[in-house]
C-alpha cells in the first residue's frame, strides 16, 4: 500500500503506543479488557464479499489504488470522507488520528505510486490488505526515499461504505529518527483499556507463553514490519526463536471502530532473532483488535493487524 500517511518529515519522529504519563516497564498484571461498540442498525444494503482469495487481493487492490488516486488529485472531499472517525496512523515519525492526518495529506505533494506483492485477507468483517509500494512524496522541501516500502490498511464497510480504519506505512529515512508524541488526546479510558490489550500481547510474546500468544493471533492476521509483508504463520514461527526485552510502552492512543480497536504507541523492545537484532529504541507502534463474543458470553479480542517500525541498525 501507498505511503500516502506521511507526517510532518521537519520533525523526523517516530511514535509507538503507551501511556502517555511515561515511559516506564509494562505491568505483567494489567487485564487484558476488550473494548465493544455496538453499530446503529442501518438500512444501507450489505457488503458483498468475494468468495474466494483472487476476489478478496482485487478488491483490496482497487480501494488501495482508488484511495491513492483521491490523494494525488487533491480531491479532498473524498479523502475526508473515507477515513473513519475513528482511523488512525503511523509511519516513522509517530501516531496520527483523523483530524492529525487530514491536515497532513493536504500539506504533501505526493506522486504517482507504483504498488506490487498486494495480498487482501477477510478477518471477520474487516479487510486486512498489504502490499509493497514506492511512492515519491515531499512535504516542505524534503523528500523521503522512493524505495518500494511495505503499506498496511485496515479496511471496514459502515453502512455500505467503505472506510479505511488503520494505516500503516514502512517508508522512512535510511536513520530512523526518536518518535514525537502524539498528534491528539484521545479518550483516556478508551486509552487505558487499548494499553492493556497491547501489554497482554506483548507480555505473552516476551514470556515466551506461547500457546496463548498464538491464540491472540487471528487467521487472517497480517504485519507490516521492516521485512516487508508478514503473515500470521511467519510470526508464530518467529515468536518461538525470538528474544526480546521486556517491552516499555508510551504515548498509547486508542480507538473503537464497531468492533475495532485501534491502538498505536511508541514501543521500546529490542529483540534478537537469529544473526538479526533490533534495538531497544523508541518506535511507533501499531496493532488492530477484533472482538468478538464467545457461545459462553465472553468477550474475546484477537489482533488482525501490526505495524511495527523499528527496524535493525
Amino acid at each position: 500500500m501507498i505511503n500516502f500517511l506521511t507526517a510532518s518529515l521537519s520533525s523526523l519522529a517516530i511514535s509507538v503506543f503507551a501511556l502517555a504519563s511515561a515511559h516506564e516497564p509494562v505491568s505483567r498484571s494489567a487485564p487484558a479488557t476488550a473494548l465493544v461498540q455496538s453499530a446503529p442498525p442501518s438500512t444501507a444494503p450489505a457488503v458483498v464479499w468475494p468468495t474466494n482469495d483472487s476476489g478478496l487481493k482485487a478488491l483490496g487492490e482497487t480501494l488501495t489504488k482508488a484511495w491513492f488516486a483521491k490523494i494525488v488529485a487533491k480531491d479532498w472531499a473524498a479523502v475526508e470522507g473515507q477515513l473513519h472517525p475513528s482511523f488512525q496512523r503511523i509511519n516513522f515519525e509517530g501516531a496520527f488520528d483523523r483530524a492529525a492526518e487530514i491536515t497532513e495529506i493536504k500539506a504533501l505533494a505526493v506522486g504517482a505510486p507504483t504498488f506490487n506483492t498486494f495480498h487482501a485477507t477477510r478477518v471477520g468483517e474487516a479487510l486486512v490488505v498489504t502490499c509493497m509500494t514506492a511512492v515519491p512524496e515531499s512535504l516542505g522541501g524534503s523528500t523521503l526515499p522512493s524505495d518500494s516500502s511495505a503499506r498496511l490498511g485496515v479496511w471496514k464497510a459502515f453502512d455500505g461504505v467503505w472506510q479505511l480504519t488503520a494505516w500503516v506505512s514502512l517508508n522512512m529515512p535510511a536513520s530512523r529518527p526518536a518518535p514525537t508524541a502524539p498528534r491528539f488526546a484521545g479518550d483516556a479510558a478508551i486509552n487505558a483499556q487499548g494499553q492493556a490489550l497491547i501489554t497482554n500481547f506483548l507480555t505473552l510474546q516476551h514470556d515466551q507463553k506461547l500457546d496463548a500468544f498464538d491464540a491472540l493471533l487471528a487467521e487472517g492476521m497480517q504485519v507490516a514490519n521492516f521485512k516487508g509483508i508478514v503473515t500470521r504463520a511467519d510470526i508464530i514461527k518467529g515468536a518461538k526463536y525470538a528474544k526480546t526485552d521486556a517491552p516499555v510502552i508510551a504515548d498509547v492512543r486508542a480507538t473503537v471502530a464497531g468492533d475495532l480497536t485501534i491502538v498505536t504507541c511508541n514501543l521500546t523492545m529490542g529483540q534478537k532473532i537469529g544473526w538479526t537484532t533490533i534495538p531497544a529504541a523508541s518506535a511507533p507502534y501499531l496493532m488492530v483488535f477484533q472482538s468478538s463474543t464467545t457461545a459462553a458470553g465472553a468477550t474475546v479480542s484477537k489482533a488482525i493487524a501490526i505495524g511495527n517500525t523499528n527496524k535493525p541498525l
